[in-house]
């Protein structure tokens, strides 16, 4: 499911491109609609960071050990990407086709600023980030983070239907899109009491698609349908049952890259689609370009993320057991 959208703002993205290089694809639903990828990955998130912080909890790890996950695996794929965007964007600032005047401290650090980031993506890894803070409260005191979360959820309700007018740094933390998180959040307190059980789970599942697709065909999609589905079908893939499926394993190496394809497929589009000889079909160009950089995605996991994350990780628990003085 992770996989599948990475896959889907990919070619969100590449029907943007060639919309504007080649030729105009026509109306594409599935492909304009992309953008839905990122609301499945604040629920799943909401959903993994609840059960990452519940069974580090369970095992006696506090916040330090939730702090060092967290930063690792955000940024040691993200900052070569970043770092370059932003330079590059420094040196050629008529690369890009809109009016981009990047933040030097959310490009590089992905805190918010009222300027975006370079890599244009990065905005959803600074609302990450943000709710990773958050939620750091859990380790803190359980009453604390409850009170606190909740008044989040409030704050951001209010303001929405307040129709408040937020600089750009405010809305990282009072979006509407930070309720997918909360969604996520939910159904994993739900899934601990109420697991789903083989007789729920097809429907579950049956509505949580036509939720998706419905509203991927609707020329003004509502999003609350589109997340709700989104959590119809993580609440399902948590359950026993389908913990007892074995999915493809391209699938499975689709999903562990689906980070890396995340952040390298926009500035690789954005270079591909310019390559393209003029003549060439438009659906040829966009099978292509898409192809390239889901391949572009790929490679960067394979080659540099997967071996990185393991280098650092063991070289932060070697300091640990250096400075603690344990074997």
């Amino acid at each position: 499911m992770r996989g599948g959208a990475a896959l889907w703002v990919l070619l969100h993205h590449a029907k943007q491109s060639v919309d504007h290089f080649v030729s105009n694809m026509g109306p594409q639903p599935w492909f304009e609609h992309g953008y839905f990828g990122v609301d499945f990955f604040f629920v799943l998130s909401g959903f993994i960071i609840a059960f990452a912080a519940q069974r580090m909890v369970e095992r006696g790890r506090g916040l330090s050990d939730y702090a060092k996950a967290r930063v690792i695996r955000i940024y040691v794929p993200y900052l070569p990407v970043g770092i370059a965007m932003y330079f590059l964007y420094l040196l050629l600032p008529g690369m890009s086709e809109s009016d981009r005047s990047p933040s030097v401290l959310t490009s590089l650090t992905l805190f918010p600023d009222n300027q975006p980031p370079a890599l244009s993506v990065a905005w959803t890894l600074v609302h990450e980030m943000m709710f990773y803070v958050l939620y750091s409260i859990f380790f803190v005191g359980r009453r604390s983070f409850r009170i606190i979360f909740c008044l989040w959820a409030v704050a951001i309700l209010f303001f929405y239907w307040q129709g408040v007018v937020l600089p750009l740094a405010a809305r990282y933390l009072l979006s509407p899109i930070n309720l997918c998180f909360v969604l996520g959040v939910v159904i994993f307190q739900t899934n601990r009491r109420v697991q789903v059980r083989g007789f729920l789970l097809l429907p579950l599942v049956l509505i949580g698609v036509g939720l998706v697709i419905w509203q991927t065909m609707t020329a003004v999609p509502n999003r609350i349908l589109v997340a709700a589905g989104f959590g119809c079908m993580v609440w399902a893939a948590a359950s026993p049952v389908s913990a007892k499926l074995m999915p493809w394993r391209w699938l499975m190496a689709l999903g562990a890259a689906s980070y890396s394809v995340y952040l390298v497929h926009n500035p690789l589009l954005s270079f591909l689609v310019r390559l393209v000889p003029q003549g060439v079909s438009v659906g040829i160009a966009y099978c292509a370009i898409s192809a390239t950089a889901l391949a572009g995605g790929m490679a960067y996991w394979y080659f540099y993320e997967r071996p990185m994350l393991v280098r650092v990780r063991n070289w932060v628990n070697g300091w640990r057991r250096a400075e603690t003085g344990t074997a």
